[in-house]
Parts: structure tokens; C-alpha cells; sequence
């Protein structure tokens, strides 16, 4: 409700709590549809852990979505992930208790800081759902498999993408009754958004913005010449979108980009548009493994584990080294995202997944 509070003449009071671009994204259709349904009362709780306009509000604009019910601003003040950690927690719980709402289900979605306040609350009784469960990438030096891993953990109820990530909980001692497969939330925002609009091949796109990444040195200075190399040996220009952290890193090793050019973080609409137009897209972002899918535009990613191997099983994307610079490598994955691969994109699921995660919430 609008006026953030819960109504006792509704059959389920759900509270969804979100923090961050990508998740914004995911949520959008099932915010839409909690919203428009009568036997529902939604609460939409933002913890602002991202917080200036391209990483949240432009969001809610270029997704027609409501305004947040409350925000929490735990990023505001630019803390580390501890920080971030520390705060959402009590900052949620005391929030719930100050209003007097008995949600039937807290909904998060994804891996990010924010969903660390699932632990919390689960030890104060509150039901927890998880959107995006059973996503690993068994690289424990990512914070986002730590987080999901957490997560998973203490919900009580698992809506997953695909039967792989079912399979990875069923592992890890998670009871099925409580898995329910959905299929992917990126489909049905980001067909809505970009089924109009030119596309072609004109450029490359970079998005480096894992600390994996901008956390080596040695890693950087790789990907650096790389794209380098690319420009010069294929003549193609490389636009690479300005990530505060990844650029701050830059100066501080001291590494020049030469060639490449530099291009603001745009709005989702916009972002889209880019894409549409790109050749191929190199990227260590989760999402950049699946809307590029969509598009049949190929990524090549310059991590050493994936979270979405389903993605390079269905010749999607590839793994990229870049703890080395190596031009036969360089070369092999260049010319198959040029070569128009075939693309296989129904690991994404059919775009009918708000709909399977609100007609379950229903029956909860």
C-alpha cells in the first residue's frame, strides 16, 4: 500500500525487500502484480544500498514502478559491505515493529548486502522467500556467493530459475517441498522495454564492475590490453561504461586506457538501446550473461567461475582468462562473438514467472 501500511481485510500481507539496479529490474513485474492484486497488501521496502540516480531512482521511471513504501539508506553514507551488513538488519526489523505489520512472507530477491537482513529476520520468526535461489558459482572470493549461500539457508521458501539451481539446493540438504521452479525474472521487464528500437553492430561494450576484477592489478592491466588489442587488430571501437570503483582502481594503478572510450552509466532504457546496437558484449556482471541472450548478442567474461554456467553450456557466452594476456585466446573468443554463433536462450525460461511466484505466494 501506498501509505505503507498492512490492512487485516486482505488475505496476505507480503512486505518485499530490495536494494540494488539489477534487483530492481528482476522485481519489477512482481511488484506490479502484488500491487494490482486485491487479496494482497504490499509493503515495498527499498534499503538504498544503491542510492544515487542511475543505480535506483531512474529505475523506477524507465520500469513505471511506484515509489518505495520506506527507504533505508544504508548506503547513503558510503560504508563498506560490513557497514552495509550491520545496518539493514536491525534497520528492517525495527522498521516492521515500529509499524506493527505481521507480513506472511519477506520477499527478497538476488545476492546483494541486502539480503543479508534474511538471517535476522528469520531468528525473529518472520517467513523468508528468496528469488534467484540456488544460483552458485563456487568461487567462495565472490561476496554475492556468500550472500545467496546465506540466504538460501534461512528461507523458507526457494523460487528458482531453472531445475539446476533445484538440483543445488536438493545438495545442499534445502527440503524440496519448499523449491518451486519459475524460470528467470529478467525476461518479462526486459522484452517490455526493449521491443522497440533500432538495432545493428557498431561498437563493443565493457562493463567491469566485480572486485574480482578491479581488486587486481594484474587483472586490469589484462583487460585493459585486451581491448586494446581488439581495437586495433579488428578495428572496432570499444565503449567502456564508467563504474566509479573500476575507474577509481584505474588511476590508483596507474593504467591508461588508450583506445577505449569512456561512456556514463545510462538509465535501463538506454543501457538496452546500447546493447542492441553492439557487436558483442564483455562483461562480469551476472545480468550481462542473460539479457545479452535474449538479443542472441554473444559476451565474453572475464572471470574464472560463473554463477550461470547454463549460459556458456548454451553458447551464449564464454569464460575469458584474464589473469594472462594472450592473443591466441584473445583471438579464438573474438572470432566466434563475431561469427553469429547460434544461440540457444530457453534456460531463461517463457517470461510467465511473476505470475508462477505471485500464484504461489497466494497459496502460502
Amino acid at each position: 500500500m501506498s501509505d505503507g501500511s498492512f490492512n487485516t481485510e486482505y488475505m496476505k500481507n507480503i512486505i518485499t525487500v530490495t536494494g540494488i539496479r539489477p534487483d530492481f529490474i528482476r522485481m519489477s513485474e512482481i511488484f506490479k502484480k502484488l500491487d494490482k492484486d486485491k487479496s494482497i497488501n504490499h509493503v515495498l521496502i527499498h534499503t538504498g544500498q544503491h542510492y544515487d540516480n542511475l543505480l535506483s531512482d531512474i529505475f523506477f521511471k524507465d520500469l513505471k514502478l511506484r515509489e518505495p513504501d520506506f527507504n533505508l539508506k544504508i548506503g547513503s553514507t558510503k560504508g563498506l559491505h560490513y557497514d552495509q551488513q550491520a545496518k539493514v538488519g536491525p534497520k528492517l526489523i525495527k522498521l516492521i515493529k515500529k509499524n506493527n505489520f505481521d507480513p506472511d512472507l519477506i520477499l527478497f530477491l538476488g545476492d546483494s548486502n541486502s539480503v543479508l537482513a534474511s538471517v535476522p529476520l528469520r531468528k525473529e520468526g518472520y517467513c523468508i522467500g528468496h528469488i534467484e535461489a540456488g544460483m552458485r558459482s563456487y568461487d567462495s572470493r565472490m561476496f554475492e556467493e556468500i550472500n545467496r549461500k546465506v540466504c538460501d539457508h534461512v528461507s523458507n521458501y526457494h523460487f528458482v530459475y531453472h531445475s539446476n539451481y533445484k538440483n543445488n539446493l536438493v545438495k545442499e540438504g534445502i527440503p524440496t517441498n519448499g523449491i518451486n521452479v519459475v524460470g528467470n525474472t529478467i525476461v518479462e521487464p526486459f522484452k517490455k522495454v526493449a521491443c522497440n528500437g533500432e538495432t545493428g553492430k557498431e561498437y563493443i561494450i565493457l562493463d567491469i564492475h566485480r572486485p574480482e576484477n578491479f581488486n587486481s592489478e594484474n587483472r586490469m592491466l589484462n583487460i585493459v590490453k585486451t581491448c586494446n588489442y581488439i581495437i586495433n587488430e579488428y578495428n572496432l571501437p570499444i565503449k567502456f561504461l564508467k563504474f566509479k570503483r573500476t575507474y577509481k582502481k584505474l588511476k590508483q594503478y596507474k593504467i591508461y586506457l588508450k583506445n577505449l572510450e569512456t561512456i556514463d552509466l545510462l538509465g535501463y532504457k538506454d543501457y538496452i538501446k546500447l546493447m542492441k546496437k553492439s557487436y558483442f558484449i564483455i562483461s562480469d556482471s551476472g545480468t550481462a550473461q542473460e539479457e545479452p541472450a535474449i538479443l542472441k548478442k554473444p559476451v565474453l567474461v572475464p572471470r574464472d567461475f560463473t554463477e550461470r554456467p547454463e549460459s556458456i553450456e548454451n553458447n551464449n557466452s564464454k569464460l575469458i582468462n584474464m589473469n594472462v594476456f594472450n592473443k591466441k585466446q584473445i583471438k579464438k573468443y573474438v572470432n566466434w562473438a563475431l561469427s553469429d554463433p547460434k544461440m540457444n536462450n530457453r534456460w531463461l525460461g517463457d517470461g510467465k514467472t511473476s505470475t508462477r511466484i505471485l500464484n504461489k505466494i497466494k497459496t502460502l
